[in-house]
């Protein structure tokens, strides 16, 4: 996904993402509370109190070291896998 960088992309809790914000790009940020490292891609649930899953595709961003608890904020496109809502991120960063 290529993402401007004059595009204005609002913070959004996750009690707040539906079915209507599909395809939308969304900026959360979260503690993680689960992680799974796999070959191409990072899974990882974010939690603030609700939980969502954040998926991040390897073949596309240079992945530094993610653990539970580090705090991070994501910005990326909102799908839906198996009924449940998850974010597709496009950029990650660690707060701490």
């Amino acid at each position: 996904y290529l993402i401007s960088d004059n595009m204005e992309i609002k913070q959004k809790n996750i009690e707040k993402i539906t079915l209507d914000n599909k395809d939308e790009f969304v900026k959360l940020s979260g503690i993680i509370s689960n992680v799974v490292d796999t070959e191409k891609v990072v899974i990882m649930e974010i939690t603030q109190p609700q939980k969502i899953t954040v998926v991040m595709f390897k073949d596309e961003n240079k992945t530094m070291p993610l653990y539970q608890g580090n705090e991070i904020e994501v910005i990326g496109k909102v799908d839906e896998y198996e009924g449940k809502m998850e974010i597709i991120a496009g950029r990650l960063r660690v707060v701490r």
